[in-house]
């Protein structure tokens, strides 16, 4: 079995190398007693627009620590062109291996929690022949520290109240049969690929009913990502979550829902389609949509969010998670306004 991964990297070369350093560490590429030993593996990092020297980190770091490693390969794909998207695009369709069975991706500065999250992540995947994706536990790095700010422990309080539903894509690290992820295009200009994602897996590209299960969380594994310690940066970070959300909304359930014959191709292939025939399709689409919702645009149930992992609890816990949700949506109330006015006006498509 080939299993390719893919790191996708803007501008990462402050911290590129601690992350192919924790990869390596990961217990999947040494086989002790419970890894599969018959996997060979493929590492392809793509650094896209950067304007450091993200590429020769990335490939100083892999010859560094990757030495010596059985049945591992890899290689670093530098593009011109910079955006998400169209880095994973490339990757998912022209970079990695086509004999590849599974694809992991994971983001260029985060830290594996476990030294088995990759082996548990993929059997996870590969015990469970009805799921399409496998994703671990993530992890504000905050989470490590003894003592904590109060910054620190409300954006802890707030990320566990969020994660207590059915787990979802983080783009942050995630394992995913090659077949499902190949069968999705992205649309240039999308800011926030997660909840894209997430649509595209449970609904088969949108050619059946949404199907939570297709989206499993691993036991025993994780990894740390870094944590917003200052109001200003937390606040653009939920003002990009909110924009993103809110354009895939309109991109998902206001038209791939509609727009996509059942027995057809699906939603990667008219997504595809419509970028060679318009490469601004996208954009106008979205530009259409904002005019077409009104004085406020943001999806019904955004301001309720951060009660949405609450149905499932009773008793003592909902008790508890009661004021965290409430406090986050007074938090809220600033980013959705902020939100709603970007959106009404210029730049919120593609924001960053």
């Amino acid at each position: 079995m080939i299993i390719s991964i893919g790191i996708l990297a803007w501008n990462e070369a402050a911290v590129i190398e601690s992350t192919v350093k924790s990869l390596f560490q990961q217990s999947a590429f040494h086989g002790p007693v419970g890894d599969r030993l018959d996997i060979k593996w493929e590492i392809v990092i793509v650094p896209n627009g950067c304007t450091d020297d993200t590429a020769a980190r990335a490939r100083n770091a892999l010859s560094t620590h990757g030495s010596g490693l059985q049945n591992v390969t890899w290689a670093v794909h530098e593009l011109a062109k910079p955006g998400k998207s169209n880095a994973w695009n490339r990757y998912v369709h022209e970079l990695s291996a086509t004999e590849a069975e599974l694809i992991i991706m994971l983001d260029a500065d985060i830290e594996f929690g476990e030294t088995k999250t990759i082996s548990n992540t993929v059997e996870a995947l590969l015990s469970n022949p009805a799921a399409a994706v496998a994703v671990d536990l993530p992890l504000k790095d905050a989470v490590r520290k003894p003592r904590k700010t109060l910054l620190e422990r409300i954006s802890l309080a707030g990320s566990r109240a969020a994660g207590a539903g059915s787990p979802g894509i983080s783009g942050q690290f995630f394992c995913a049969r090659a077949e499902a992820l190949r069968a999705i295009w992205m649309p240039e200009g999308l800011s926030v690929e997660d909840g894209f994602l997430s649509s595209m897996i449970v609904t088969n590209c949108f050619r059946s009913p949404a199907d939570e299960a297709k989206i499993i969380r691993a036991e025993n594994a994780s990894h740390y990502y870094e944590t917003l310690t200052s109001l200003s940066s937390i606040f653009q970070h939920e003002l990009r979550i909110v924009i993103g959300s809110t354009l895939n909304c309109y991109l998902t359930w206001d038209f791939l829902l509609y727009a996509v014959d059942p027995h057809g191709p699906g939603a990667g292939v008219l997504i595809l389609n419509r970028a060679k025939q318009d490469p601004q399709w996208y954009q106008n689409l979205m530009t259409n949509s904002i005019r077409n919702h009104g004085w406020w645009v943001l999806p019904r149930g955004t301001l309720l969010r951060r009660f949405h992992g609450l149905k499932h609890k009773r008793g003592i816990d909902l008790l508890k998670s009661l004021p965290v949700a409430t406090v986050g949506l007074l938090l809220d109330l600033p980013v959705f306004v902020a939100a709603n006015r970007k959106l009404k006006g210029d730049g919120a498509i593609g924001y960053w």
